[in-house]
């Protein structure tokens, strides 16, 4: 069924599967692994952003989360937690409190990261959650790979409450990477706004390497969208050609800006030397 080209089976079991939950994660303490294995796949496979349905706020799974509870209950919590339904305030700011300390509990992995970063944006785009975010949490941004295609935080993290939190917290190195997560080939992006950004906190002498970086990113994404369309759809079936040529052109308006202040700053930096130059003969001309 997680095979299936058909989404609707695995979508129909949704319902199942969130009522199972608390469950499988505490059968997972046991070594028995399987049946959350297929319950994550099968949320994963659905291409679904809030898989489990909402009424799990009514599950006691923050229960199962305290502080004495297994690594592996709480590696179960933060692997399924992205595709929890946030917005909906599931648990209120209890469930992310617990979903902060069980972040912290657990042995770094990419896909922890990878799930931890998801979850973040996804909370942080709900208003009555971001004031309980722990600040500590945004350091994990700099460790995720990439975002999946089909990814809450990425989809409700690229607004532009997200974007002011991130840029409030004045790092560049978060800032950064935020944008490597949520600039993507599966999303488009606010393009007046992340040109706005680029120019705010990308331009100088001083964010070279932050500037390289994302000039990368955006060419990665903007290969990635001259591929076959069908390649594209295996992993985001309903994207279109349209949205294809549309994101190309919204991304090169990206590429342009960030070129246009990496030109500025070079244009900064050779001109540098010539006014230290000018300045050390003006002193040495008082001194005589």
């Amino acid at each position: 069924m997680i095979s299936a080209g058909d989404l609707s089976p695995i979508r129909s079991k949704n319902k199942a599967i969130t009522a199972l939950l608390p469950y499988v994660i505490w059968k997972g303490q046991d070594g028995q692994h399987k049946v959350f294995d297929v319950c994550l796949h099968a949320a994963r496979a659905s291409k679904n952003e809030e898989f489990l349905w909402y009424y799990i706020r009514h599950l006691p799974i923050d229960r199962l989360l305290n502080g004495g509870s297994p690594v592996s209950i709480k590696q179960a919590f933060i692997l399924m937690s992205p595709h929890l339904a946030w917005r909906w305030d599931i648990g209120g700011h209890d469930w992310v409190q617990v979903w902060a300390a069980a972040a912290s509990a657990v042995p770094y992995t990419d896909e922890i990261s990878q799930s931890v970063a998801d979850a973040l944006l996804y909370i942080a785009s709900n208003t009555s959650l971001q004031s309980h975010i722990p600040p500590n949490m945004w350091s994990w941004l700099r460790k995720s790979p990439l975002l999946p295609p089909v990814s809450a935080g990425r989809s409700w993290g690229s607004g532009l409450g997200v974007m002011k939190i991130v840029q409030g917290l004045g790092d560049i190195e978060i800032l950064t990477a935020y944008l490597l997560l949520v600039l993507s080939e599966w999303e488009s992006p606010a393009t007046c706004l992340m040109c706005t950004l680029i120019r705010d906190h990308f331009s100088g002498i001083r964010v070279g390497y932050h500037r390289n970086k994302l000039l990368q990113h955006l060419d990665h994404v903007l290969g990635q969208l001259r591929l076959d369309l069908e390649y594209l759809q295996q992993h985001v079936p309903w994207i279109e050609e349209d949205n294809i040529q549309w994101r190309q052109g919204q991304y090169g308006e990206l590429r342009e800006v960030l070129l246009e202040v990496d030109k500025e700053a070079t244009e900064l930096l050779i001109c540098e030397p010539s006014r230290l130059f000018i300045l050390f003969g003006i002193l040495n001309s008082h001194h005589s």
